[in-house]
């Protein structure tokens, strides 16, 4: 069983209640392609500690290979970002950082069009999301199965101590496919 499921049974097993629940906040799903799909007024659920964005997507670029995709928070393209990737595609593992960024930059999710029956699929926690006393982070993992077949594992910085209040997901050719599905969770922790 992959690592990707095993997370999401866990978690909706954990939506049965009690400390730690999982809440589904909103979902998007695009019946046509989007330059990008973008979450707003996440100011309104600051009685949540975490969010999580779950999502299966694909871009329409054409090709068969992997696309990177980007987050950006608050609409903001200050160069306040760091990240952090380790991947692998069964035959070898990569990994890479790097600093002052526009966006918070993972790699390989993003399923091209080249195989029109095929998503990849991310999750996205995006931790203390509404404090205003530290830096938000984000962790992530995905994956994709086009002729790479690449998992990975990712964290980002947003070097910022503002509350999260918008976020914005886009792939490296700005064509997400209709069919994706972006759906965002809300975490009320202890």
């Amino acid at each position: 069983m992959s690592l990707i499921l095993l997370g999401i049974l866990n978690s909706q097993a954990a939506a049965a209640g009690g400390a730690g629940a999982y809440d589904l906040l909103e979902t998007q799903v695009l019946t046509s392609s989007a330059s990008s799909v973008t979450f707003t007024g996440l100011g309104s659920y600051s009685d949540y500690k975490h969010l999580q964005l779950r999502c299966v997507l694909q871009d329409i670029q054409g090709s068969t290979n992997l696309n990177n995709g980007y987050i950006k928070l608050n609409n903001d393209t200050s160069s306040i970002y760091a990240r952090h990737q380790l991947q692998g595609n069964g035959s070898s593992v990569s990994s890479n950082a790097s600093s002052s960024q526009t966006s918070a930059l993972f790699y390989d999710f993003f399923e091209d069009g080249g195989y029109p029956d095929r998503f990849g699929a991310a999750i996205f926690d995006i931790l203390d999301f509404s404090s205003t006393s530290k830096n938000t982070t984000i962790r992530g993992l995905g994956g994709a199965a086009s002729r790479q077949y690449m998992i990975g594992l990712w964290s980002a910085l947003y070097a910022s101590t503002s509350a999260i209040t918008q976020l914005e997901i886009w792939s490296a050719t700005n064509d997400v496919a209709a069919g994706s599905r972006f759906s965002l969770y809300g975490i009320k922790g202890a």
